[in-house]
Order: C-alpha cells, then structure tokens, then sequence
C-alpha cells in the first residue's frame, strides 16, 4: 500500500456533511423531547416533512431510532436505547 495520502475535494463532502447536520437535529430534538411523530419533528427541526422522514429511515437502518408506537395515523419515533 501506498503512503502517502490522497486529496479529498471538500466540495464533494458537503452534502455527507449537511446530512450528518440534519440527522443530528433530529437525534437532539429526539433526546430532549423524547418520541415525536414526523410532523412534530418537522415543526421542532424545521426541516420539510418529507425530508425528516428520510433521514428517519436512514437513521432507523444505522440502529439510532425506533418506532415505538402510533399516534393516531402517524408513527412515533424514539431514540433506541444502545
């Protein structure tokens, strides 16, 4: 293997960046006000409905959030206990 070290163009990380960003505002709207439903992460992140739902699915197959019960017609969203 070679040593010496590759250059990473910042530019094509930023969306991994804002992704992490988002997914960490709903992580800490998670752990501060415990479960929420899709729309009340939405109204607390401010993030689009659609978008939170996303990051939701991604963030439910990396193990960090569960669904733990339903509201109604919506799902509710916890952080899983690791």
């Amino acid at each position: 293997m070679s040593s010496r070290k590759r250059k990473v163009d910042k530019e094509k990380l930023k969306p991994i960046y804002e992704r992490r960003k988002k997914q960490g505002f709903i992580i800490n709207a998670l752990r501060a006000q415990g479960p929420l439903t899709i729309p009340e992460l939405s109204k607390t992140t401010g993030l689009e409905a659609h978008k939170v739902l996303m990051h939701l699915i991604a963030l439910r197959q990396f193990g960090k959030v569960d669904i733990v019960e339903e509201k109604g017609d919506q799902l509710v969203y916890a952080l899983k206990h690791q």
